[in-house]
């Protein structure tokens, strides 16, 4: 293992102890609840059954704050759509809990999308992780985005993390239908979470991996979704925008938006 790894997992188990007191601090407060949501979220990032490669992505996704600003709670049912090897499946698992469900997506055999090989040996890779970490609360669906094994009105939150760029960018239609198709797994008052990576007008989005903080604000009026958080929690304003995301040079810390989106 290299030093920057050994580095890396040492900076998050140093977080784990910071976050971890401060619970302790907390408990019996009015901010109990609060302290012991952090407390649960430490917890299950410093989970010893976690990839280590999940470990190293930690500083840039900064999943703690994320999963603090969407609110998430035990019992709840959570969709995070192309879940690929499971980097959020995970935490979700650890976080809702024994009452709660995680469903995650990866396409199917025969699918076209780009870089399929990866995506299966992604896929294949989450199922030794729930296997080994005994993710008993989570479902992995190799389905099609419109044919989910999901009951209607059933979900809490359905998570599109870096992805919804590739839908937009191929069809702004494509991606507005296929959203109101997951719409209807959601519950009333549900919640829509979308990261991904911003991108300006004028240039080559669907090359760059990219997409504009407005056009996804533009979706999510055209299908009645609500504004109720807008976070520049995952901004970078280093990040060189007509660099593609896959650019070494940006060490996949890109400038990316984070919004919570209400049914």
């Amino acid at each position: 293992m290299s030093a920057f790894t050994l580095s890396a997992i040492a900076n998050r188990l140093i977080r784990f102890a910071g976050l971890c007191l401060s619970a302790l601090l907390l408990l019996g407060s009015p901010a109990s609840t609060k302290a012991q949501t952090d407390y649960a979220i430490a917890d299950a990032l410093a989970d010893s059954t976690r990839d280590v490669n999940h470990l190293l992505r930690d500083d840039a996704r900064r999943p703690a704050e994320v999963i603090q600003f969407l609110g998430l709670t035990p019992g709840m049912r959570v969709l995070d759509l192309y879940a690929a090897d499971g980097y959020y499946t995970y935490l979700l698992s650890r976080l809702v809990g024994d009452s709660g469900q995680v469903y995650a997506q990866n396409p199917p055999a025969g699918s076209n999308v780009e870089d399929i090989r990866q995506m299966y040996s992604l896929a294949d890779a989450l199922d030794e992780r729930i296997e080994l970490a005994d993710l008993t609360n989570v479902t992995h669906l190799r389905e099609s985005f419109f044919e989910l094994s999901i009951a209607p009105a059933s979900l809490d939150l359905i998570m599109l993390v870096q992805i919804l760029h590739d839908f937009y960018n191929t069809d702004p239609d494509y991606a507005a239908a296929l959203l109101a198709q997951l719409l209807t797994y959601l519950k009333p008052d549900g919640l829509v979470a979308i990261i991904d990576h911003a991108g300006d007008a004028g240039q080559d989005n669907a090359r760059l991996h990219r997409m504009s903080r407005q056009q996804a604000l533009d979706l999510a009026a055209r299908l009645n979704l609500r504004v109720v958080g807008d976070s520049d929690l995952l901004a970078n304003p280093r990040d060189r925008r007509r660099r593609p995301v896959f650019d070494p040079m940006l060490g996949r810390n890109t400038d990316r938006f984070l919004l919570k989106l209400q049914k």
